[in-house]
């Protein structure tokens, strides 16, 4: 997948910033839930070549029963990008999500703003691409909950993007909002004031006009109904 230069100059930054940790010697891993070819698979190649089937393992275990934190900063740079690129899928993302968010603010400046560079990055390619593995109510829950990061710069940016794939997002989302169980936390308050205004309309009626086919149009009307009955209540 072609990537924009906004991403690639994110993910440069990332890799640089993490490169203060090489790969260890030795590992510790639990004999029961890691095998030798597992762990060989991840030194099979330069970091930047490593294959979502090669980490996939790692992606599951690190942490838990394989390495320690400085290992898992060697590998975080290539597991979010392959996570951005779709080769890890979104059964990865939680946990890794997880894993990075209980620590990531104890670390160096450099790091945290690298990893903060990287999820704006992504956040503006889901934008950008409709469908995507990692939807964005996931990259909602990334950016608000597992990284507590203020939530209205993501919104402002959505309300701010003119592509299709944005309005898409945004058709599918309003099912999806209007489905599940609301939750206490600050950033979902904000979330759901955020939906329940003029925003979410102003984005699917700036497409419906130019939507590229009647399945698109129908899939925006449809949000563009469900919206106007919600905000009501």
């Amino acid at each position: 997948m072609d990537t924009p230069p906004d991403l690639d100059h994110a993910l440069d930054a990332l890799y640089a910033a993490f490169s203060r940790y090489p790969l260890p010697v030795k590992t510790e891993v639990c004999d029961h839930c890691v095998s030798d070819e597992e762990v060989r698979a991840t030194r099979a190649a330069p970091l930047r070549m490593l294959t979502a089937s090669a980490l996939q393992p790692y992606a599951w275990n690190g942490l838990y029963t394989w390495g320690d934190v400085e290992e898992f900063k060697h590998y975080l740079p290539r597991l979010l990008e392959l996570l951005i690129l779709e080769e890890l899928d979104e059964v990865h993302a939680s946990g890794l999500m997880l894993r990075l968010g209980v620590r990531w603010r104890t670390w160096m400046k450099t790091e945290q703003e690298a990893v903060i560079g990287t999820v704006r990055a992504w956040w503006r390619h889901t934008l950008n691409h409709y469908p995507r593995d990692v939807d964005v109510m996931m990259m909602i829950e990334i950016v608000a909950d597992s990284l507590e990061l203020d939530l209205a710069p993501y919104l402002a940016e959505w309300e701010s993007n003119t592509t299709e794939a944005a309005a898409r997002h945004m058709a599918w989302f309003m099912h999806y909002f209007t489905v599940s169980v609301a939750r206490s936390d600050e950033w979902y308050t904000l979330l759901d004031d955020w939906i329940r205004g003029t925003a979410p309309a102003a984005i699917l009626e700036r497409a419906f006009f130019s939507a590229g086919s009647p399945e698109v149009a129908q899939d925006l009307s449809d949000a563009l109904e469900t919206h106007r009955i919600w905000s009501r209540r």
